[in-house]
């Protein structure tokens, strides 16, 4: 069961052509509002035309959260800039 705030590992949807790293923020009946914290190179413009959070099916995603730190979890993914 995926939580509130959760990190989570997402596999490729609709929108992003590679999997993911992100924080879940909103939970919805069969899906999930995920704030991106680490995507591939290729997915960067669509990461950035979707202001960073994207919709994806529960089914397709994974607790990242084990024993790693969310910096090891998002190493070898570009990360989203905030200003």
């Amino acid at each position: 069961m995926v939580k509130l705030n959760e990190i989570v590992y997402c596999e490729p949807n609709g929108n992003l052509k590679q999997p993911f790293v992100g924080r879940v923020e909103k939970i919805y009946e069969r899906t999930v509002l995920v704030k991106v914290l680490g995507h591939h190179d290729c997915d960067r413009w669509k990461v950035i035309e979707l202001t960073g959070r994207v919709i994806v099916a529960i089914k397709k995603v994974k607790s990242a959260v084990l024993t790693t730190s969310e910096e090891q979890l998002t190493s070898g993914f570009s990360q989203l800039n905030e200003a």
